[in-house]
């Protein structure tokens, strides 16, 4: 991170309260955070995400590493923030490291279901320049973790994890690890002891609230406190939880680029339907201000409720707790 990045942050913030609050339109500069799907194919089947579900309809695919290292280079000196996933488990990439060291200086960090934390990857993610790794661990038995982590070995993550962590300690590494613990009915009551294994090996632990492809079937997952879940009951079935109608600062500060290299606008665009342009044909900045951004920005800005994405988004809404 330089002094430029820092200051493209404070203009982001700058234009997006300007036109939020003043009606004021000024041009965004580059984002300063970003997420680039390296892989939109995973191992995993988990029932209510989109590719685990089989709902994916973009190619399950990898990005280009020399397309990943364009990325960095553009956006090199602006950006505070590097997500290295999306939809996919990035660890399948057969060039991770690689393009993990385009983001050098970008605090890059990943989200990986944890079932690729063999001797040789835990060596590559201890040395490599990653900051932070969010492993998904969703109970403390095979039997509440395989309710949702379907496809999944718990006994291999449950090692992998305290192979990591074991790694870090004997490299010197900075690099952090964080337990994500996706909150639902079926495991609430190990949330605990998660946090305590977190613990155990030097971790970091967060609840994550759960999102469902469809809140009218949302039953079966909801935990029993209602502050812990990002939908309502509404008579027999679920409708999401109220949020703010106007504005989003994702829309000025952070953009997605496939694996298929689509710029979409935020993470809640899974399949890709709201494609700003392609970064294999343009200059990201010029995908990043051109007029179909634009009028993508003034719609959230003047009614999230014409946007199909924003449905299910939880903006402004506690999405993890500490315990």
């Amino acid at each position: 991170m330089t002094a430029l990045s820092y200051l493209n942050a404070s203009y982001t913030v700058f234009t997006y309260a300007a036109r939020r609050y003043a009606g004021i339109s000024a041009v965004p500069p580059p984002p300063p955070a970003i997420s680039i799907e390296l892989s939109s194919r995973c191992n995993l089947a988990c029932p209510e995400c989109v590719a685990g579900a089989g709902m994916l309809v973009r190619r399950n695919d990898y990005i280009s590493a020399d397309l990943a290292g364009e990325i960095a280079m553009q956006l090199r000196g602006h950006l505070l923030s590097a997500w290295l996933s999306f939809q996919g488990e990035p660890l399948l990439h057969p060039d991770f490291f690689r393009i993990a060291g385009f983001f050098r200086g970008m605090n890059p960090v990943i989200a990986t279901n944890g079932h690729y934390l063999d001797r040789d990857n835990c060596i590559g993610l201890a040395d490599s320049p990653l900051k932070k790794i969010i492993i998904s661990y969703d109970g403390v038995t095979p039997e509440a973790y395989m309710l949702y982590r379907r496809g999944g070995d718990h006994a291999l993550v449950t090692e992998g994890i305290t192979r990591l962590a074991a790694t870090i300690r004997e490299r010197h590494s900075k690099l952090k690890i964080v337990i994500q613990f996706l909150l639902h009915r079926g495991n609430e009551h190990e949330a605990k002891a998660a946090a305590a294994f977190a613990r155990s090996v030097g971790a970091h632990f967060r609840i994550k609230t759960m999102q469902v492809l469809d809140p009218a079937r949302a039953d079966r997952w909801m935990p029993s406190d209602p502050r812990r879940s990002r939908y309502t009951a509404s008579g027999q079935s679920w409708t999401n939880v109220a949020s703010p109608i106007r504005g989003c600062t994702r829309m000025w500060s952070s953009a997605v680029i496939t694996a298929d290299a689509d710029v979409v606008p935020c993470c809640f665009d899974k399949n890709a339907k709201h494609v700003m342009g392609n970064f294999g044909n343009m200059e990201f900045i010029d995908i990043w201000r051109n007029e179909k951004y634009r009028s993508f920005r003034n719609m959230v800005m003047k009614d999230r409720r014409l946007v199909d994405i924003c449905s299910d988004c939880p903006q402004g809404r506690n999405l993890f707790f500490s315990r």
